[in-house]
């Protein structure tokens, strides 16, 4: 998983393995989308969890877990943008940070804007998650995020989240696992263990 999808999805999961597996040890690496099919079929990765949309491959298993969605981010007393919602000539004029990781959710809104021809100023081009909330908290930049980690981060910092102006539909956030996994007991379990924490009722 992607270092964002860490902040969703390792609070929850450690918990539970701390409770329920306290001998069960977990690694989490984030691999290059490029490099991600090479990475499970050699069986580096036994499992994958995150939005994943190009990973196809014979013998490739998945279950959905959630639908997530892309959300904006400002400091609470930001000068311009003064409630949830901004117009789209004012949020393509102001001056915005992106966040461009190993995960593919940044991508998605980069597309769409590319598609509708729109074009903004960023101001900062960052690789990491980590830093986000102090820069946003710190200066009038405005920062596309998915939702669950714009949660995280107004708690951390006095943020607004705002919504977008542009309609960015909500993408799926899956676990994948090779065929060969699927009846390896201990695997099994940390699948079912993921989806009774993050499957959607």
């Amino acid at each position: 998983m992607p270092d964002v999808g860490e902040i969703h999805f390792l609070p929850k999961l450690a918990a539970r393995l701390a409770k329920h597996a306290p001998s069960c040890n977990l690694r989490c690496e984030q691999i290059a989308n490029d490099q991600m099919e090479a990475a499970r079929s050699s069986g580096q990765v036994h499992l994958a969890l995150g939005y994943f949309p190009n990973l196809e491959a014979p013998g490739l298993l998945r279950r959905p877990l959630f639908m997530h969605s892309l959300v904006c981010l400002v400091r609470a007393d930001h000068p311009i943008v003064k409630s949830s919602s901004v117009s789209l000539p004012t949020f393509l004029q102001l001056s915005h940070a992106v966040v461009h990781s190993v995960g593919r959710s940044n991508e998605l809104f980069e597309t769409l804007l590319k598609k509708q021809g729109l074009r903004r100023r960023i101001q900062l081009l960052s690789s990491h998650f980590l830093s986000v909330p102090a820069i946003i908290a710190a200066t009038d930049l405005i920062v596309t995020v998915p939702r669950s980690i714009a949660e995280y981060y107004a708690r951390l910092e006095k943020l607004r989240m705002v919504e977008p102006t542009i309609n960015i539909r909500p993408y799926p956030i899956q676990q994948f696992w090779q065929m060969g996994f699927a009846d390896d007991p201990a695997l099994k379990w940390l699948r079912e263990t993921t989806a009774s924490l993050f499957v959607e009722k």
